[in-house]
């Protein structure tokens, strides 16, 4: 299989190094490796040069993550797309398993491993629901998913809560959210699923590129391009991992990637012809649990974060419709 990676990356010039070491040593061999980079710490040739195995094109870019993406995308000559984060940490098998389950699986056009995110506690590839409490709270507010439902049902309403969530499957909520629940099996199928290392047809990403309206750290943007995929979703291999370091270097707060992913969110609710059954108030119930649960924990950043995103979208000013439509309005006299 001919594949072509493409990595996006600012100011992050050690763990790029790094993942360009894991690429070097990968048992699978890939054609290219195009780093797209918008940061002010440049690469030398030296300093990549000692990867013999691999064929590196460097290219600059400005300071957007969709952007430089879109650009490693189009500069791509091979029919598969490595997308890679620059801070993650990749086994040696890890894109040969992908390459395999490929063959194996010809219908796939997207695939990944399991994304291991670096917590306190450890690795973690999801986030079990342990709770009645919390179970019943993410259904009432259609509120994301991201693991097994593992609480007891005890009682009537857990007991249909939980076998109404076993007959979605995984799917996206009425508010828009990811739900991913189900992992057994060889391999799970996601609608939604982070593409920070995942094996991609070029006609899919082509087709669904990167939105360029949304924020440099481009907070939402898998979401963005999974959902207009033509295929019924990403498929996550259940016995391979990619290891999530979670650089701090060029990350922002966790109030403000939940402010800019709200925003993504309703943003592409009403621009995407797939998410049309979604509207802006199904959101703005969710996003009133999300604020209701910071008020409990009384983090006032968080709250702060959560009142400001509500105000956005029942104002009609979030920032990326406004910055979209005007992208349009220009576009127009070209068509």
């Amino acid at each position: 299989m001919h594949i072509s990676v493409v990595i996006p990356t600012c100011e992050r010039k050690g763990r790029l190094l790094s993942l360009l070491q894991n690429l070097d040593r990968s048992s699978c061999l890939v054609d290219e490796v195009i780093i797209v980079d918008s940061g002010n710490d440049k690469l030398l040739p030296a300093d990549y040069s000692r990867f013999t195995n691999l064929n590196i094109q460097y290219v600059l870019s400005e300071r957007s993550v969709c952007i430089q993406r879109n650009i490693g995308i189009r500069l791509a000559v091979s029919p598969w797309i490595f997308l890679c984060d620059d801070d993650i940490e990749i086994p040696a098998d890890y894109l040969q398993q992908l390459v395999i389950h490929v063959n194996k699986y010809p219908e796939t056009g997207a695939v990944s491993g399991l994304w291991l995110q670096k917590e306190n506690s450890g690795w973690k590839a999801t986030y079990p629901v342990d709770s009645a409490r919390m179970l019943f709270w993410k259904f009432i507010f259609q509120l994301g998913i991201w693991g097994e439902i593992n609480c007891a049902g005890h009682n009537t309403v857990t007991r249909k809560i939980k076998q109404y969530y076993k007959g979605k499957g995984n799917h996206i909520s009425k508010a828009g959210w990811p739900v991913n629940i189900d992992f057994t099996g060889e391999y799970a199928i996601c609608p939604v699923y982070s593409l920070g290392a995942s094996l991609v047809k070029k006609e899919w990403l082509v087709q669904s590129p990167y939105d360029e309206v949304l924020d440099p750290h481009g907070i939402g943007d898998n979401y963005g391009v999974a959902v207009d995929f033509p295929g019924p979703g990403i498929h996550i291999v259940n016995d391979v991992f990619v290891y999530h370091h979670k650089e701090p270097v060029n990350r922002l707060k966790e109030s403000l990637q939940y402010y800019r992913r709200t925003l993504a969110l309703d943003y592409f609710i009403r621009t995407k012809p797939r998410l049309k059954h979604i509207n802006k108030y199904r959101v703005l119930w969710s996003l009133t649990g999300n604020l209701l649960s910071f008020l409990w924990v009384r983090d006032g950043v968080m709250v702060k974060a959560g009142y400001k995103a509500i105000s956005k979208i029942i104002l009609n000013r979030n920032p990326y419709f406004m910055a979209g439509k005007a992208k349009r309005k220009i576009a127009e006299p070209m068509l």
